[in-house]
């Protein structure tokens, strides 16, 4: 009798224990279901936590250029692009070095949700052809021996305190012939990434250029005189250089606060840097970061373009008008610049969850929206078959500046 009571709780127990395979495959899709369900919520969260950093990194900068605005002798909020070819040696020209050389490490900053880890200027410093430049023919202007000279060489070497010969990364390639893409490799990742000078965001046209310089005829024109005889008597690398409407040679320069101040669209509008669309990838890894394959991201957004075709003119191209053409009236050059032109943000990424975060000069961060999520931002440009998939207006004039100048409101001024 004993035996068999102790038989029945035992067998009662197995029992109630056991699983059979229906009941498992239950619960394991009930997971299933719940994982599905939380997984959406989980990337949101995992998302709006990289929207933060990346909002976090550019109030930093903001803070940096600001208050580099109060000793720079120009009031400027930076000295350039980071971009070697039109702007210079990139630890020592351009708002990532401006910043590096406050104590800000840039490239420790990068956007979390761009898959760009690197920009222009890395991917320059590893395959453009770096030599001395003979001078003597651009004597006559100051801004082109400042270009060839100071800019693509940068500082001159100097003997340091415990004797040891320093120059800068452009020098080094140069003096040593570095011309192999692991030699150069090797140099950028310790003369650059491992001391901060890197991003993955990108300047505006604003920021870096301010505006044209006009000729008579309503063509951008260098800003400097003699710079037009010296452009024609450039070789072609350098004439392209030169006649490039991003580059420095045909416009005001890197924004003051002065100009801010004195213009017609309020500082909360002008943007200064802002989330970058990669462009490429880099030839090489470099480093222990940037395995090969790695994209770079455009380091300028903006500059004036047609909204349409014109006569002497294309869509999305910088304006080119005859000889002859008056400044005033229906047929004047200031109708085009002013009723024909909007600032080119293409290059502006969307990458939070379809918004793109950019600082704007009065210091705040605005989240500008991809409403139809074509994956550009449209400050007023009609639909297009490559880029803008409709004609509604994400960013209109009171959230993001985009006339030709600061000074414009669209008006014939």
């Amino acid at each position: 009798m004993f035996r068999e009571r102790s038989k029945t709780p035992l067998t009662a127990t197995r029992a109630c224990a056991a699983f059979t395979l229906v009941e498992m495959l239950v619960v394991i899709s009930i997971i299933g279901v719940l994982a599905t369900l939380m997984l959406p919520a989980i990337n949101r969260a995992r998302a709006a936590a990289r929207g933060t950093q990346c909002q976090s990194n550019l109030k930093q900068f903001g803070v940096g250029l600001t208050s580099r605005t109060a000793t720079a002798p120009d009031s400027t909020f930076c000295s350039g692009d980071f971009n070697y070819e039109r702007d210079g040696v990139p630890t020592e020209i351009g708002w990532v070095a401006d910043l590096v050389n406050r104590g800000v490490l840039v490239g420790e900053m990068r956007c979390p949700s761009n898959p760009a880890m690197a920009s222009t200027a890395i991917q320059q410093l590893l395959t453009m052809d770096i030599s001395e430049i003979n001078l003597s023919k651009y004597a006559g202007c100051a801004p082109c021996v400042d270009c060839l000279e100071d800019r693509r060489l940068g500082s001159e070497p100097f003997e340091d305190a415990m004797g040891d010969r320093v120059m800068n990364i452009a020098r080094e390639i140069d003096e040593n012939a570095v011309n192999d893409l692991a030699g150069r490799a090797n140099l950028v990742d310790r003369r650059l990434i491992q001391k901060g000078y890197n991003t993955n965001y990108a300047g505006t046209w604003f920021l870096f250029r301010t505006e044209f310089t006009f000729d008579d005829s309503g063509n951008p024109a260098a800003s400097e005189s003699g710079c037009s005889a010296a452009i024609a008597s450039a070789s072609s690398d350098f004439k392209q250089l030169m006649n490039d409407t991003r580059g420095r040679y045909k416009t005001r320069g890197p924004l003051s606060t002065n100009r801010v101040d004195s213009g017609k669209a309020p500082a909360s509008t002008i943007p200064l840097l802002c989330d970058a669309a990669a462009i490429g990838f880099l030839e090489i890894g470099v480093g222990e970061t940037m395995p090969e394959s790695v994209l770079y991201a455009t380091s300028m957004v903006g500059q004036p373009v047609a909204i349409s075709n014109g006569a002497d003119w294309s869509l999305l191209e910088v304006p080119s008008l005859p000889a002859g053409t008056p400044r005033e009236g229906v047929s004047g050059w200031l109708r085009v610049w002013n009723h024909k032109t909007r600032q080119d943000y293409r290059g502006m990424a969307p990458l939070h969850l379809g918004v793109a975060y950019v600082l704007m000069a009065d210091g705040s961060i605005r989240a500008i929206a991809d409403k139809n999520g074509d994956g550009y931002i449209n400050n007023g440009f009609t639909q297009h078959p490559d880029y803008w998939t409709s004609s509604d207006v994400e960013a209109p004039e009171i959230m993001l500046s985009s006339y030709y100048s600061l000074n414009s409101k669209g008006s014939e001024n």
